[in-house]
């Protein structure tokens, strides 16, 4: 549950700090303005803001981020990475943990989402095609008891002295995770002026293919603020891993809030559908789905703040009510 925000927390005060430093003091020389900058993003999800305890209940996720890396040439003359700008790479560790609402039980409900875990590595590449983004993503990780889930709830609930979750011990076995995705965005596709404030819409298609998840998706943001970044708002949510856009807004203090909704159709859950070497739990999963997100957040000194609510419609045919869930990212440039 909230076990993994806690290091985070500690982690976010001391870089928040070091992030408030004068700019000026980081960039000595003119060979220093000219070295690409580099990013790091700590994302965190949790259904704890949104008053529930179940289903996809955390999520943590540190990123790291630079411009202009070089690539191999035969890499470079892969489509789409092929007539881009000099490519972002993003760097990302993370971990994702899922439970039945009713933890109280050993033996858990069948007709409710069965416990697991999911700890990977990922790699990002994006580059610019004129008003196009796109963005390759490979994922390597594990699920089941090697990923660590029922270690960190169960450790949270101890040190808070909550009942730990009883269940865990019929959780998804053990199985290599692999994801490739792909998604093209077009940011701030569309602009306007609305009194004093910029307002954009960013649409975006993509697809990702695993055993952890394979679906297709579309939808479409609506930002609309102040001295906007050139950024993916907050973090790009969805089934799979964040994908972080981040990008400062010339030091100047910006803000924005913004409208976002995401269409699925859904081949392949592994949370849902068990696992895909080996017999284990499953419910019915549901073939289409769809995000409603609401988010604002905060630029300033290359850094920015951002908070999401999520609205996650069912996932499987015996489910109660749609999801809810927070997310809360700080980004930061080194």
């Amino acid at each position: 549950m909230l076990a993994s925000l806690r290091p985070v927390a500690h982690v976010a005060a001391i870089v928040l700090v070091l992030s408030l430093a004068p700019v000026g003091a980081i960039a000595a020389d003119s060979a220093a303005e000219q070295r690409p900058e580099r990013f790091v993003t700590l994302t965190g999800d949790n259904d704890f803001f949104a008053g529930y305890d179940h289903h996809y209940t955390n999520g943590i996720q540190l990123a790291f981020s630079a411009d202009r890396m070089p690539l191999p040439n035969f890499v470079r003359a892969l489509p789409p990475l092929r007539g881009g700008s000099e490519p972002q790479i993003n760097f990302a560790i993370g971990q994702r943990i899922y439970t039945p609402t009713d933890k109280t039980r050993s033996d858990p409900d069948p007709l409710d989402r069965p416990y697991g875990g999911w700890l990977y590595a990922l790699i990002d590449i994006r580059v610019r095609s004129g008003k196009a983004v796109d963005s390759v993503q490979a994922s390597l990780g594990v699920i089941g008891p090697a990923a660590l889930g029922r270690e960190t709830q169960n450790t949270y609930h101890s040190l808070i002295g909550s009942d730990k979750a009883r269940g865990w011990h019929a959780q998804l076995d053990n199985e290599p995770a692999l994801l490739l995705g792909y998604e093209r965005a077009w940011p701030g596709l569309l602009n306007t002026r609305v009194g004093g404030l910029t307002a954009d819409i960013t649409p975006k298609v993509g697809a990702t293919v695993g055993n952890v998840y394979t679906y297709a998706n579309t939808g479409a943001v609506l930002r609309i603020g102040q001295n906007l970044p050139d950024d993916f708002p907050v973090t790009d949510i969805s089934l799979g891993p964040p994908r972080d856009g981040y990008r400062p807004s010339n030091g100047r203090f910006g803000w924005y809030a913004w409208l976002g909704t995401e269409a699925r159709l859904v081949g392949w859950n592994t949370f849902l559908d068990g696992n895909a070497f080996s017999n284990g739990p499953s419910v019915k999963r549901k073939s289409f789905g769809n995000d409603l997100q609401l988010g604002l957040a905060a630029v300033w000194n290359k850094s920015r703040l951002g908070f999401t609510f999520v609205r996650r419609s069912k996932e499987f045919e015996t489910q109660e009510a749609a999801d809810k869930f927070g997310q809360i990212t700080y980004s930061f440039a080194l």
